[in-house]
Order: C-alpha cells, then structure tokens, then sequence
C-alpha cells in the first residue's frame, strides 16, 4: 500500500484552507454583474409545481424556459404570432371573508387551465447567459481511481447522455455522468452518494450542492486540477460564504475519506 502525501493533520488543514478559499470566491461570484442581470431575470419566472413541468414536458419535451404572455413582455420578448401555448393548470384562490381588508386567508376552489410559452416561441431580447458553472477538465488517471472508490463502496458509474445541459446525477447507489462531464462532476456526484443519498435527511437543495460542490472542489484541487467555476456553481444555488463554513466539518470529512482512498490506491496521480 503507498504511503498517504500528507498526514491526517496536515490534510485536515489543506482542506481547510481550500474550503475557506472557496468561502471567500462565492461571496465575489455572488455580487458580479453578470451574476445579478441573470438572477433578476430568473426571478421573473415562476417556479411552477411537479404536475405542471409535467404538463409542460409532455406539451413541449424541448422546452427549457417557459412563462406567460405578460411576463414575456416584461422580459422584454414578445410570443410570435401563431404560437401554440403550452395548457397547465393554475389555481384559483378566493378571500375567505372579501369585506375583510385584514383578512387574507384564501381558499383554494379548484385550478383553472391557463397557457405558457416556452422561450423558443417568443423573439426579442436576448436573456442574460448565466454565470459559466461547468469544469470540463478530465483527468482520466484520477478518474479511473474515483470509479473504483465508488464501486468499492457499492456505488456503480455509468456515462449516459444526460438531457437540459445537465453534467451528472445521483440516483441513490448509481451516478449517472454526461460524455462532457469533467473529473469535478465525478467527485460532485459521489459527494451527493456519501452525503445525501438520504434525501428525507436533508431537504434543502442549497445545502445539498454546496457541500457535494465543496468535496468536489477540494478533492480536485488536492489533486491538481484546475478548479474553475465552483464558487458560480455555489452561488447559483444561494450559499454564502458563511453558509459554506457552517458546514466545514461535513465538506472536509467527506474530501478527506475520498482523498485517503484514492492515494491509497496510487501515489502518483498527476493532471493530464
């Protein structure tokens, strides 16, 4: 068995230091320019609910940005003439008491079917590209030891084309990665297997991410791999500087089981 490169002390502090390096790189990503044009523009949408996106896939399965008439010409886009909408159902709530101005209790008496369009339908301004998250860099030494960690501890790892951009999954004892998929994306996705595969245990996904982002961040730079992108990725998801180091302990137990492991199984990974 090789001999680890760093005793467990000085690789708790490594990963410390990388952790809080991390910190400080969300909070800068969060305040950019290009960061707040887009998440203006995110705001506007509607976060609709699971029966809808179903509505709205099985209408459109290409749609990747949807909204309703008037909320597309607040974006500064209009619905071309001619466009199908896309039906979903919305609810409709009444005033428990009207004659009541401090009352506002609603009930909910039934939905109603109401149209959306996708992006794809409408012409006008373009909306602002978000922040660039993704780490396409691949090291496929490393990579080779992370799939057999994950195996090892009965996680199986498949490359399967992945639909709407995404690089990688966590199904519950299988990761799912895109051909495009950086070494990152590998970590990423076990992190979210050793951490929350539980997902009853841990319900919000801004902590979710921000700690499978974190390992993942940490295990890469351990290893020498140009790191980009994380603290947009972070920050995307609504975790702050001080979110992160809440969760220190978690982030640095996890990189460290992963990095012991993988040195264990060779002492001489170098980036591509």
């Amino acid at each position: 068995m090789n001999k680890p490169k760093f005793s467990s002390a000085d690789l708790n502090a490594s990963i410390k230091s990388k952790i809080e390096s991390l910190a400080k790189q969300v909070d800068v990503a969060a305040v950019s320019q290009q960061m707040q044009e887009y998440l203006e523009a995110c705001s506007k949408f509607h976060q609709y609910s699971y029966n809808n996106i179903l509505l709205i896939l099985m209408s459109s399965p290409h749609a990747t940005a949807v909204a309703g008439y008037k909320r597309w010409l607040e974006l500064n886009r209009y619905v071309r003439r001619g466009e199908k909408g896309i039906p979903i159902l919305a609810p409709c709530l009444y005033r428990v008491d009207p004659d009541d101005p401090d009352n506002e209790t609603k009930d909910l008496r039934g939905f109603k079917v109401v149209y959306v369009f996708d992006i794809s339908q409408t012409d006008g301004e373009p909306l602002p590209d978000p922040p660039d998250w993704k780490s396409p860099e691949k090291n496929q030494e490393l990579n080779k030891k992370l799939v057999q960690f994950a195996e090892g501890i009965g996680i199986k790892v498949s490359i399967e084309k992945l639909s709407n951009g995404a690089q990688g999954v966590s199904k519950g004892g299988e990761v799912e990665l895109d051909p495009s998929a950086g070494t990152k994306t590998l970590v990423h996705e076990i992190a979210h297997e050793l951490m929350h595969r539980d997902k009853d245990s841990l319900r919000d996904k801004t902590i979710r991410e921000l700690e499978a982002e974190s390992v993942a961040f940490v295990v890469c730079s351990h290893f020498g791999l140009e790191v980009k992108n994380s603290s947009n990725y972070v920050a995307l998801h609504g975790a702050t500087s001080d979110l992160i180091l809440s969760h220190l302990d978690r982030i640095r137990t996890t990189a460290a089981q992963i990095i012991q492991t993988v040195e264990n199984k060779s002492s001489n990974i170098q980036p591509d």
